[in-house]
């Protein structure tokens, strides 16, 4: 059977048969697992093509971009399809990264509030494109380091400081994302979706490394006005196109290269944990795929060479929601699918009802959302280093220790 002869409930099988994921069990993660299954059914449909996956990291989870989340798909991730000269621009790639950098002297903190303060009404422009900061948008910042530990074998003096921006490139992302209303529409039994194809294909992909340049030179340009004397360790894409029927939302290639200099990729978890710095590996293992209970379904699906070969690398620790929902279920309408979250338990005590550090809801308090950014949010720990180091998905190198963290 083709994938445009199943109906819905075939196309959500197919979907799910289709995804592999190492994330956590959490609220945040099964709701990106569950919209997933939507999202990588309507591209099976869409190719007419079972051959596609997707693989969710550690840091499996939600993404508060309203767009991306409403046309079915989660975060944390790497979605691969066959080759079939077609992309979802749904999928929004927007050239997010982190720039990790190495500077000798600290500036005062005044100083710095006073630098980083004055680039948001400054005339500052990069080839003609006037710069508009966005450290204080969603979970984008400007934060400095010292070296906690460090191996020997790679650049990173402890007695030097460290900073890491990480942001997209707002200015610019438009030119891509515009390329949505110029794309065809196919329309499937889970919902329609959007297809770019041909010369507006070639079009979309001549933007998006456009985007991605400018968005690597943008964040130098930033730390340049900030810092005038430093030295960059990294500064890498995890939120875009990797192959052309490849995306990757929120995850580094973690055998990417740059010329013959080896990659350090920075996993950056919260403002009041280190930041874990790793060197990329070729992931993932068959012991590790056999380990988790992947490998028959893989090797059932054609899809093992796929796995191996996926080098996925979280750059963070994902968002968490805190809320003790533990059943999912999903209603589809023609304005989208409506997410039923339930199954928390009653508080049993009369203490647990006024205690107001207890999030304890009614067992009948379900909550119907379409998109989780309406959800109370934060962010995961360490836990997503210790799955990453588990999976074998890199080597860690280097711990640094957050000094001051720039939301403005």
């Amino acid at each position: 059977m083709n994938p445009r002869d199943l109906d819905k409930k075939g196309l959500l099988d197919a979907a799910t048969k289709r995804i592999f994921s190492f994330g956590p069990r959490d609220l945040a993660a099964a709701l990106a697992y569950e919209n997933m299954r939507y999202g990588l059914g309507k591209i099976i449909y869409a190719i007419d093509d079972f051959d596609a996956c997707c693989v969710f990291g550690p840091d499996a989870t939600i993404t508060r971009n309203v767009g991306r989340w409403m046309s079915g798909f989660g975060y944390g991730a790497v979605i691969k399809w066959s080759d079939r000269g077609m992309f979802f621009p749904e999928l929004r790639p927007n050239a997010c990264g982190m720039l990790l950098a190495r500077f000798d002297e600290m500036p005062p903190k005044e100083e710095l509030i006073r630098r980083i303060s004055d680039m948001g009404s400054s005339d500052l422009s990069l080839d003609g494109v006037k710069i508009e900061p966005d450290f204080g948008h969603g979970n984008h910042f400007f934060e400095f380091y010292s070296v906690l530990e460090s191996s020997p074998d790679i650049e990173l003096p402890k007695e030097s400081n460290y900073v890491l921006l990480h942001c997209s490139a707002p200015e610019k992302k438009d030119e891509v994302y515009g390329m949505l209303d110029e794309a065809d529409r196919i329309e499937t039994p889970l919902g329609g979706i959007s297809v770019l194809e041909g010369g507006k294909l070639a079009e979309f992909y001549r933007r998006w490394k456009a985007l991605e340049d400018f968005s690597k030179r943008r964040r130098e340009f930033i730390l340049k006005e900030i810092l005038e004397d430093y030295t960059v360790v990294s500064n890498i894409t995890h939120q875009g196109i990797s192959r052309e029927s490849e995306v990757r939302l929120g995850c580094y290639d973690s055998v990417q290269r740059e010329g013959d200099r080896e990659m350090l990729f920075p996993i950056a978890l919260r403002w009041d944990s280190p930041v874990y710095v790793f060197r990329g590996k070729e992931n993932l293992s068959e012991e590790v795929i056999g380990r988790v209970g992947f490998d028959a379904r893989a090797e059932e699906l054609g899809l093992m060479d796929d796995l191996k070969k996926i080098n996925l690398l979280p750059h963070g620790g994902g968002y968490k929601i805190d809320l003790e929902y533990t059943k999912i279920g999903v209603v589809s309408t023609d304005a989208g699918n409506h997410f039923i979250l339930g199954g928390a338990k009653p508080g049993s005590r009369v203490g647990e009802l006024v205690d107001s550090s207890k999030r304890s809801v009614s067992s009948f308090g379900e909550i119907i959302v379409m998109s989780p950014r309406e959800l109370p949010f934060d962010y995961r720990g360490l836990s997503v280093i210790e799955k990453t180091m588990e999976y074998g998905l890199g080597t860690p190198v280097a711990k640094l220790q957050p000094l001051m963290t720039f939301k403005v």
